[in-house]
């Protein structure tokens, strides 16, 4: 879904593809069933959102301030079920901040996520 006042976006295209392709990856295999959506549009001045939201499992209040480390997961456990290396979250964070930008989560256990990536709409260097 694009917002009808969405401008150009020039940046480095190989970062945000990046971090899109691992947030709606994500956003996949944590919607077992449900929806995914991409949704982008101007926030500001000079700046564009973009939002993936899912309405799967969810992650609760107090998780969401580790999971943009490295190598941290939700579910620690051996027999977890969705695997992966905790990597992909603070891949998105470190991309993000490289195109001069920021990375947030809202979400809630049960209901969905969202993960919003705002960028400059000019990567200056």
């Amino acid at each position: 879904k694009l917002s009808p006042d969405l401008v150009t976006l020039r940046t480095d295209r190989h970062k945000v593809k990046q971090v899109l392709v691992n947030l709606l990856g994500n956003a996949l295999k944590f919607t077992p069933s449900g929806t995914v959506t991409l949704q982008a549009e101007m926030v500001r001045p000079k700046m564009v959102a973009l939002a993936v939201s899912d309405t799967g499992i969810g992650i609760a209040e107090a998780d969401q301030t580790v999971i943009f480390d490295d190598f941290r997961q939700v579910d620690n456990t051996p027999r977890r079920a969705y695997g992966g290396t905790g990597l992909g979250l603070s891949i998105c964070r470190r991309l993000t901040m490289m195109l001069r930008g920021s990375i947030s989560v809202q979400s809630q256990l049960g209901r969905g996520s969202t993960f919003t990536v705002t960028l400059p709409t000019v990567l200056r260097k």
